[in-house]
């Protein structure tokens, strides 16, 4: 008798474990998660970049929407489908309701019930001032005329052409002065905007060079204007690794930039 029940354990025992795998329910083995990032909805949310809420695993589309939805997340948590279940109808459809007005108020007139009909787009993300966007247009004024300055002091210095003499001029006059409005603008747009810790250290970085270049190009400026017709000697090599230098804090600028806005692996293969 002990033999026949020994030689049937095995049969028993994948029998009860089928059967405990046909109890559990299907979507429990694989938890939900958001499809779309609930700050930014017309972005699709990276798995990489998560948080816990409320015992539940919430992605998002980058840091930024991350940082912000830790200040508030119960102004967001309704896009959720992790939440779906425990928002009563009524609750979901008056968020549905504010967020449509919320969109109607940041895109600038345009008809709210039009944007609505396009499913995750219907909300938009919050905006800092208007000075604020006008940073990433003025920032390519220095971006274009620092280089610019450089090549004309190159071409000038290597011919020795007078008609390269004063090539670099303009470009560094203006670049200097939108260099001074885009650190304004850009420390405008930086104060509005929540950021995660790991890209506030950037934005920290990106503020000290930007800066740095600001002050370096309104001493060349000053530099070039006051030796105007006597830029030789000491002079000259003084103006001339300025430019470059300010050429080398440009490109760091630039990648600490793209860094804020495409993520700080941005450049990784």
């Amino acid at each position: 008798m002990s033999r026949c029940l020994q030689r049937k354990m095995p049969s028993l025992g994948f029998l009860l474990g089928a059967i405990a795998v046909a109890a559990i329910p299907a979507g429990a083995s694989q938890p939900v998660i958001n499809e779309w990032c609930p700050v930014m909805t017309e972005e699709k949310a990276d798995p990489g970049i998560t948080t816990e809420y409320k015992g539940k695993t919430i992605a998002f589309c980058c840091d930024r929407c991350l940082a912000k939805f830790q200040v508030d997340p119960e102004k967001y948590v309704g896009r959720l489908p992790q939440f779906a279940d425990s928002q009563p109808e009524e609750v979901s459809g008056a968020h549905e309701h504010s967020s449509s007005e919320e969109h109607a108020h940041d895109s600038s007139g345009e008809d709210a019930g039009t944007e609505a009909s396009t499913g995750p787009r219907q909300h938009a993300h919050e905006r800092e001032p208007w000075l604020g966007r006008l940073h990433p247009v003025i920032v390519h004024f220095p971006l274009a005329g620092i280089p610019l300055a450089f090549l004309g002091f190159l071409a000038w210095v290597v011919t020795g052409r007078e008609a390269f003499a004063k090539a670099d001029v303009l470009p560094l006059v203006v670049a200097s002065l939108a260099a001074i409005a885009a650190v304004i603008t850009g420390n405008i747009a930086h104060d509005a905007l929540l950021f995660s810790d790991e890209l506030h250290r950037i934005v920290e970085q990106h503020q000290f060079v930007a800066t740095s270049v600001m002050v370096l190009a309104v001493g060349l400026s000053v530099i070039r204007l006051w030796r105007w017709n006597r830029l030789v000697g000491p002079w000259r090599w003084v103006y001339g690794v300025g430019l470059l230098v300010g050429c080398v804090l440009l490109s760091i600028t630039g990648f600490l930039g793209g860094s804020l806005v495409f993520g700080p692996d941005h450049l990784r293969f």
